[in-house]
């Protein structure tokens, strides 16, 4: 069973005073805390990897150059090409060479080679824009699945994130985590505590609103209509379509706080339930959750939670109930969006609701309060992923040797079929010398015959053609 939050934050407390009283005894610096060890990143691995002859021996420039020419002429590339040129992404310098390098990227995630998508890859692309000092466009790389195919397991989603937290980048640390997100997969243990600080720390440290989408700009009144074969329906899946980063945030906290993978306290995992479902909008799936609470022998929430949802339900923007249908050929996603929002009664009645369950939960001493969320999630997450560190970085090496034999593989394979198509082009001409040659051998052998041939040929464009000899 999870500790219960007082004890965490009790014992949380003591350490804290413990290390302030060692502090005044040392002359040295405390160092700043991390979630991961520097072991975890396994660079001694990694540089392993790096010193295989099929990536040290290569040009980035020229290979890139011959990467992108196949794919032009053919619109196909060798998977393990475009892993070794992930490799040497370390290499890049200059702007036009990462715009350059991405093109190859959204090139090669259209054609079939691509398929299945490679772990190794995306991880060397990861490692290599970290490298090169390129980190910030990885956020934006990851979140478009459709044109990069870099899809990431969780070892280098951790990587990628514990380097963002240790830099205190946030926003860019849960862009991150919203990959697990959108893959609905929190399996992973380490996984789950790095999304889980992540999002506490991007959830206190900015207002709401700033999560929240620009407006869309105001039509000028003016329609250009277009010819079309058909029109498409727009559809909203409420998932992969997702753009509103509160959505994700609290699509994010709601499936923390519903996976198994983690022992978070139930004070804590209530209260993940409740600010989700404020941020994603689902009211009416928060105030069951408080309802549940209420109405259980054990469990509380904390204040912090209910402000939050009670701040989400405040600024929602409430549409009437008869709005009209926009038409069909005007339609877009965002109209459909807006089909989502509670009406102006439902919203009256969440507020309602809202008000007599807090009641409620007061008179029941079932909230819970001057708890930093912030500070108990990283006393939590710090203590638990030392447990899994150990594991995770034997798997990681063990798959970094893996990776290193299957590319090893693919490549004496590839050799293998160039050589051959090399050996048959070889013969092919041989058997044309062959020919030509039996053909001048035989010449006068069969000069009659040719002679009699190229006449049927002549007379049957001209009857009168006479022949003399």
């Amino acid at each position: 069973m999870a500790a219960s939050l007082r004890t965490v934050l009790t014992l949380s407390t003591r350490q804290c005073a413990s290390k302030i009283l060692r502090s005044h005894r040392a002359v040295a610096r405390v160092p700043r805390r991390f979630l991961l060890s520097e072991a975890y990143s396994c660079n001694e691995a990694w540089r392993k990897q790096l010193e295989d002859p099929a990536v040290k021996q290569v040009s980035l420039s020229e290979f890139a150059f011959q990467v992108r020419d196949e794919l032009e002429k053919t619109g196909r590339a060798s998977a393990v090409d475009v892993n070794v040129l992930a490799h040497l992404l370390q290499h890049m310098e200059e702007e036009d060479e990462v715009e350059f390098m991405e093109d190859i990227l959204h090139r090669f995630s259209h054609c079939q080679d691509c398929l299945p998508r490679s772990d190794s890859t995306s991880h060397a692309v990861v490692r290599s824009y970290i490298a090169a000092g390129q980190s910030a466009r990885l956020p934006a790389l990851l979140a478009d699945r459709l044109h990069f195919g870099i899809l990431p397991n969780h070892y280098t989603l951790n990587l990628l994130m514990d380097y963002f937290i240790r830099q205190e980048r946030f926003a860019e640390a849960v862009q991150v985590a919203y990959c697990s997100t959108i893959q609905e997969d929190f399996s992973n243990p380490i996984n789950a505590w790095l999304a889980l600080h992540a999002c506490t720390q991007r959830l206190l440290g900015t207002d709401v609103d700033d999560l929240a989408p620009p407006p869309p700009e105001a039509s000028d009144g003016e329609e250009d209509w277009i010819k079309v074969k058909y029109i498409r329906y727009p559809y909203y899946d409420d998932h992969m379509d997702i753009k509103d980063e509160r959505f994700l945030l609290g699509k994010t906290l709601l499936m923390i706080g519903n996976t198994d993978s983690i022992d978070v306290p139930s004070d804590v995992r209530n209260s993940l339930k409740v600010i989700g479902s404020g941020l994603y909008h689902k009211f009416a799936r928060g105030l069951a959750r408080l309802k549940d609470i209420a109405e259980s022998t054990e469990g509380n929430v904390l204040e912090q939670a209910l402000e939050y949802f009670s701040q989400s339900l405040d600024k929602v923007e409430a549409r009437e109930a008869d709005e009209p249908e926009v038409e069909i050929a005007l339609r877009t996603m965002d109209d459909e969006i807006r089909k989502l929002l509670p009406t102006r009664e439902e919203k009256e009645e969440f507020v309602e609701e809202l008000g007599r369950l807090r009641e409620r939960l007061v008179a029941q001493g079932r909230v819970v309060s001057g708890v930093d969320l912030g500070q108990s999630v990283l006393d939590m997450a710090t203590a638990s992923v030392q447990q899994f560190e150990s594991a995770e970085i034997s798997q990681q090496e063990a798959l970094f040797k893996v990776w290193g034999q299957e590319q090893q593989m693919e490549l004496d394979r590839q050799m293998a079929e160039y050589r051959k198509k090399e050996r048959i082009e070889e013969m092919k001409q041989q058997v044309k010398e062959l020919q030509e040659q039996e053909e001048l051998l035989t010449y006068f052998d069969f000069e009659e015959n040719i002679r009699l041939k190229f006449l049927d040929e002549d007379r049957a464009t001209d009857q009168k053609l006479t022949i003399s000899k």
